[in-house]
């Protein structure tokens, strides 16, 4: 027992002359943990629009009334306007209006609503629906289906004067046909289908982050990395000379992991797309090489380069819009979101193979990676400059 207590005490005043790994121990799940409670509080919420034409307007309050009454909905307006009457003009304003994320889901009434009523038919709702989210897909389908059924005994209908009271009842309950129409996906989308696009660029960050912090922490422990830098070479040949080596065996790695999941794909998937998916895993794969030398070099030993990698996964698994859409969080986390490359990453991602969008329709994106390649090779610059004229 007395050794086992002196070991003990031993590590304890160990990690207590140490700051910053007693600053790791409880900051470090603080912050983590703040941040996993903002994403986990944010309620996602689906956006529904409706639009009407003609006489079917008169029924638009009570259908809207019936959206309220839905859990984790909120009624939006589009900027179509009154006297626009052209269907496929229409059409295609409530489409922009999905693709440009004003609305997940729009409710068309055709003029020709009641007119199909009168004459004892159904009668149609036209659903337009984003498509690329199935959570919100799945919300916006069951509260208008919720709805539709206490619209539909609000219409009115012509009544023969020779039917009977209980073909009275038989017709008004008549329930409304829903069509749906997707802008992106179909009904056979999977929930999987949306994950698995992303599921490339965050391996590919998280295992190249992990062994090149490692190894480049192993590198400061043998000296190497302190050897190299006082040796006749600039700080540009050292960086490009560990990121040559981890690219032949992470570069082999990523093209692993893409096999397996266009293996998964439930989806055809084509070889622009394929491509597209390579340049953004490349770009993931030099932010990472990048991000690992850099907390080598803030980190003193392996135990707090260990403790940086949930300190910058973590907050990119909930804040990069792989899980939650970033767009229903407050204006701060929006912009904490914005500088993290697996943000961009997913969303360029998705919009290649959710969307079908070609590779340069997402350039900001691809803009904003290239941009924080640049940064934090500045910051690797400045601290690896400054590392070396300690050393010397």
């Amino acid at each position: 027992m007395r050794v086992m207590g002196w070991i003990a005490w031993r590590v304890i005043l160990e990690i207590v002359r140490d700051r910053r790994t007693l600053a790791f121990f409880f900051l470090v799940p603080v912050l983590v943990m703040s941040l996993v409670y903002l994403a986990l509080f944010q309620d996602e919420t689906a956006r529904i629009a409706v639009v009407a034409r003609g006489a079917a307007r008169l029924f638009v309050y009570d259908l809207e009334r019936a959206l309220e009454k839905q859990k984790d909905v909120v009624l939006v307006s589009l900027d179509i306007p009154d006297e626009e009457r052209d269907p496929a003009r229409i059409r295609a304003d409530i489409e922009q209006a999905l693709r440009n994320g004003q609305a997940d889901g729009v409710l068309y009434f055709e003029e020709s609503l009641l007119a199909d009523r009168f004459a004892g038919k159904r009668g149609t709702l036209h659903l337009y629906l984003e498509g690329s989210r199935p959570t919100l897909t799945g919300l916006v389908a069951s509260a208008v289906g919720d709805s539709t059924d206490e619209l539909a005994a609000a219409l009115p209908v012509v009544i023969d004067s020779d039917c009977s009271a209980h073909c009275a009842n038989s017709v008004n309950v008549k329930p409304l046909e829903v069509d749906k129409h997707y802008l992106y996906g179909s009904e056979d989308y999977r929930l999987i289908d949306f994950f698995l696009p992303v599921l490339l660029p965050f391996f590919v960050f998280f295992l190249t982050f992990i062994l090149s912090n490692i190894t480049f922490q192993r590198e400061r422990v043998r000296g190497t990395l302190e050897r190299l830098l006082i040796a006749p070479l600039t700080l540009p040949q050292v960086v490009l000379g560990y990121m040559t080596g981890f690219l032949l065996f992470s570069v082999p790695q990523a093209g692993i992991v893409l096999v397996y999941l266009l293996a998964l794909f439930g989806f055809p998937v084509s070889a622009a797309q394929i491509a597209s998916l390579c340049v953004i895993a490349f770009l993931m794969l030099l932010i990472s090489l990048l991000l690992g030398l850099l907390v080598s070099f803030a980190a003193r030993n392996e135990f707090q380069a260990v403790q940086f990698i949930p300190l910058v996964i973590l907050p990119q698994i909930f804040f990069s819009d792989m899980i939650w859409s970033i767009d229903r969080f407050a204006a701060p986390f929006r912009w904490f979101a914005d500088v993290l490359p697996l943000t961009h990453a997913n969303i360029a991602t998705r919009d290649v193979m959710l969307k079908h969008q070609p590779l340069w329709s997402t350039w900001p994106h691809l803009v904003a990676l290239l941009a924080m390649a640049g940064v934090v090779l500045l910051l690797l610059a400045w601290v690896g400059r400054r590392h070396k004229d300690m050393l010397g």
